[in-house]
């Protein structure tokens, strides 16, 4: 078993715990940079906000987007330490990321996610041009346009 948030558990580090066994990890290091993808294609849903829409969210991105190598792409064809059903995090689950097991430092674990300073993608889409991104240094959150490149690091559910 594992003590808890900042531990290695189930392919990656663990950064949220629900309370009833579950929770969320991240991958124990970035999966690149790349675009949100799509610029201007209207997608539905993707709009979860929430601890738990980053899978759907993913989802209903590559429903929507078929372009390849964006970073919702990446996490869904990620196969890493034997787990393959790896996805984007919605804008919340960034940042519970940033607070727990980034620089943060929430829970005084320091960044033992090893994130870079600087900007992430979520997940969550503001409209067909702009999605939800977060500055791993301030954790400020504001729109980022899908064609910029941002950090990628793909999260999992337990």
């Amino acid at each position: 078993s594992f003590g808890g948030i900042g531990d290695i558990h189930q392919g990656g580090i663990v950064f949220y715990l629900d309370g009833n066994g579950g929770g969320l990890i991240a991958a124990p290091s970035n999966q690149g940079t790349a675009e949100w993808g799509c610029y201007g294609t209207l997608i539905s849903g993707a709009d979860g906000t929430s601890i738990g829409t980053g899978s759907q969210n993913t989802i209903d991105i590559l429903n929507g987007c078929s372009q390849l190598g964006t970073a919702a792409y990446i996490c869904d064809t990620l196969t890493l330490n034997g787990f393959n059903d790896w996805f984007l995090p919605s804008k919340n689950e960034l940042n519970l990321m940033y607070q727990n097991i980034g620089q943060g430092n929430a829970l005084g674990l320091g960044n033992v996610g090893g994130f870079a300073s600087s900007f992430y993608w979520s997940s969550t889409k503001i409209s067909s041009s702009t999605a939800w991104k977060q500055y791993f240094v301030s954790g400020f959150q504001n729109y980022g346009n899908n064609y910029s490149i941002q950090y990628v690091r793909a999260v999992r559910a337990f």
